[in-house]
């Protein structure tokens, strides 16, 4: 027997083994040769070293290939008992190889949880276990020490049949607390086998009442439930879109399917939880890069065997194996966040439709703000639209008005008439939302005498200043260096920071109402999953408050008390080179706006900006997002952009710009011939990145736009052949469908 093995390495070919040494392979028995099969894991021997690689085929061994069979290395052992991979999961990862131009081998190995990619055997793999803590009867003694213990015991009253060690984790709950108090026989453990037991809801099941739009949306959605369709839920901030989820899944559940849902971001990951364990009484795992290896793991098998009927998960989770998968759910579908930036550039949303596809399942893809990718496809009948147009509930669409700060002068960052109605929301006991996406304190530290900035010495980009601890910062490369004390040009002593990030915004207002509590959520401030959990609940106690964040602030949350959102800085990119620029803009501003009037008090939105008379700022205020849609795609298609066009970008990264030129005019010429019978392209560039220098490296590009879809896929058959001669001097990155043009 013959197996075709694709191996974790950057080659865009496939390897054969044999799949015993010679001896085996002579005198084995002609029946066992076939206990490997697609989509087992083999460990294989390569270029020296010992690699975990997938079975993509078999073929028996013939007359015509006796004499190379010796010539062939053989597997060192079959890993699995059973395929990692269905067949479903092999054709979409073997697909997204063509399309993304990414070698195979790295692709099943992006997919394979962490745990798998190790020559671990599959019985070693089966002694996990899950486990669910209990309270004993053992009185407590609470005192001032242990009053931590107690919060922990105490949330243990209403959970009479246990808690989930996962479930615990999220309340920020630590394992070495759990063991304390198990010590004191306060609590004890249930070791379970995890391909047989579930997370279920911890709390009673709500009932949730939908209003006309959210009714509508969810019976046609059911409607199709039987067949493969793409439906886009177009409904704007606060329209219920989740509850429209829940109801779908439900019904899912009911056919004894299972079903995923696709979040942007791991901070959002709690709150999703919560949501869908309050109304679904059904195993529901999670899957994000802040799980342990083990815990991921686990949550893959019970996806695999069926026994989680619901997985809540980030991008990695379009590769989770199910056993009966029926719906797709791809929340705030528009986000960035779901493109891979490093390696294996996919996208997840577009990775969502074609497994759909592949499983005859329905996929819903929501958002406040579609891309313009999907409300063209939308357009064009590709997609089925429905919107929801109102609020749920006692929600009311935000007020929203402009603050010109061309003439004011700003006390770290904020102008007096928001310092004065910030001022006003807080004695009326409300919660309000200060939107700054910029961290740290300043992002330029200025020389007063000579104009000198403090550059990073690695990077083309200027060091953030930070406070707390001083120093400064590139959020780029990581560099770090102490807060001079003089500038290095002319040992002047008089340095400001110029400009305001999150840190310097907390002091002042911290200045401005000291008896006021200020949170600030940013990538400094929270540091793990538990972190933002606390705040979130702390923030939903309704309490006066000023939040101040970045977009961690901006996606998905539900805060009932807060009447007013402030932007501190909407002119950050409005003049950007990237063409998407426009549309991530007026995205962020109405995902940032939508923050307000969730409750049943009206909210009200404060842009400050120099630029008031900016055609964004239109669309914004009337809170319009189609207006600005339809405007945005006028543009585009007269400009043969993205998505009327299709865009490959190659990036080459070396010691010097001028190699990079070099060789990117050499595969430019070399396109050009490959692709003279064909005209319906175009090609632009060498060019230098807007970040030319990025930790040493010099990066430049060629980008590649075609609008006829035979070309696309004869440009993406060459590209990898033609980047490999590359490869010797510069380092090629192929990205197809690129969200960042520069």
């Amino acid at each position: 027997m013959i197996l075709t093995v694709a191996v974790p390495a950057p080659l865009y070919k496939t390897f054969d083994y044999l799949s015993h040494d010679k001896e085996d392979l002579l005198g084995a028995n002609e029946t066992s040769d076939f206990l490997i099969t697609e989509g087992m894991r083999v460990e294989v021997p390569f270029a020296g070293r010992q690699l975990t690689g997938i079975v993509l085929a078999t073929k028996r061994q013939t007359t015509e290939n006796t004499t190379t069979k010796y010539k062939m290395k053989a597997i060192v052992r079959c890993l699995d008992t059973e395929p990692t991979f269905s067949k479903k999961l092999i054709e979409l990862i073997k697909w997204s190889s063509q399309y993304y131009c990414h070698p195979i081998g790295e692709c099943l190995h992006t997919a394979l949880p962490t745990a798998l990619r190790k020559q671990n055997t599959i019985d070693k793999l089966n002694t996990l276990i899950i486990i669910r803590w209990h309270r004993s009867n053992l009185d407590f003694e609470e005192n001032k020490r242990n009053h931590k213990q107690a919060e922990i015991l105490n949330y243990f009253i209403n959970q009479p049949s246990g808690v989930w060690q996962e479930s615990l984790k999220l309340l920020g709950i630590t394992n070495n607390q759990l063991i304390a108090l198990e010590k004191k026989g306060l609590l004890y453990r249930e070791e379970l086998d995890p391909l047989s037991v579930h997370q279920t809801a911890s709390n009673k099941l709500t009932k949730i009442l939908l209003n006309k739009e959210q009714t509508f949306a969810t019976d046609t959605l059911i409607k199709h439930c039987d067949e493969f369709g793409i439906f886009l839920l177009h409904g704007i901030t606060g329209s219920g879109k989740t509850e429209v989820y829940i109801e779908r899944v439900k019904h899912s559940l009911e056919r004894n399917q299972q079903a995923l849902i696709l979040i942007p971001e791991i901070n959002l990951t709690p709150q999703t939880l919560a949501r869908f364990q309050s109304q679904l009484n059904t195993p529901i795992g999670l899957i994000h890069s802040g799980m342990s290896d083990k815990e991921k793991l686990t949550m893959w098998h019970l996806a695999k065997n069926g026994t989680a009927s619901v997985i809540i998960g980030t991008r990695s989770a379009i590769f989770t194996p199910f056993k009966n998968l029926g719906l797709i759910i791809v929340d705030e579908e528009h986000d960035s966040s779901y493109k891979q930036n490093d390696g294996f550039k996919y996208s997840a949303r577009d990775l969502a439709v074609k497994r759909a596809q592949l499983e005859n399942c329905q996929v819903a893809l929501g958002s406040a703000t579609p891309s313009l990718e999907s409300l063209l496809n939308a357009n064009q009948k590709k997609y089925h639209y429905l919107s929801l147009t109102k609020r749920a509930g006692a929600g009311q669409k935000p007020d929203i008005h402009l603050i010109d700060i061309k003439s004011r002068t700003l006390e770290n960052g904020c102008s007096r008439p928001l310092l004065n109605r910030v001022k006003q929301e807080l004695n009326a006991k409300n919660q309000v939302i200060i939107f700054q996406n910029r961290r740290g304190y300043s992002p330029t530290l200025l020389c007063n005498s000579c104009g000198w900035i403090a550059q990073c010495p690695h990077c083309d980009a200027r060091l953030t200043v930070h406070s707390r601890p001083p120093h400064l910062h590139c959020h780029h490369c990581d560099y770090k260096e102490a807060i001079p004390e003089s500038c290095k040009s002319c040992q002047d002593k008089h340095l400001s920071p110029l400009g305001s990030g999150t840190e310097r915004i907390e002091a002042g207002l911290i200045q401005h109402f000291p008896e006021t509590k200020v949170i600030r959520i940013d990538r400094d401030s929270i540091k793990k999953q538990q972190d933002m959990k606390r705040l979130v609940e702390d923030i939903n106690k309704g309490e006066p408050c000023i939040l101040i964040g970045t977009q961690m602030l901006a996606k998905g949350h539900d805060f009932h008390n807060v009447t007013l959102v402030a932007i501190i800085d909407a002119d950050s990119s409005l003049f950007s080179s990237d063409f998407r620029a426009f549309e991530q803009s007026t995205q962020l501003l109405l995902q940032v706006s939508g923050r307000t009037g969730r409750g049943d008090k009206k909210g009200s939105v404060l842009i400050q900006t120099k630029h008031a008379e900016h055609p964004l700022f239109i669309p914004i205020i009337e809170g319009d997002y189609d207006l600005a849609a339809r405007n945005e795609l006028e543009e585009r298609e007269a400009c043969g952009l993205p998505p009327f066009s299709k865009m490959i970008s190659i990036r080459v990264e070396s010691s010097s710009q001028i190699i990079n030129f070099e060789q990117l005019n050499q595969l430019k010429n070399t396109l050009k011939s490959e692709l003279a019978q064909t005209s319906n392209y175009q090609l632009s560039g060498p060019l230098e990145a807007s970040m030319s220098r990025k930790a040493g490296i010099h990066r430049s590009y060629l980008h590649i736009f075609t609008t006829n879809n035979t070309t696309r896929y004869a440009i993406q058959a060459k590209i990898p052949g033609l980047t490999a001669k590359l490869k010797r001097k510069v380092k090629v990155i192929i990205d197809v469908d690129p969200h960042e043009y520069t």
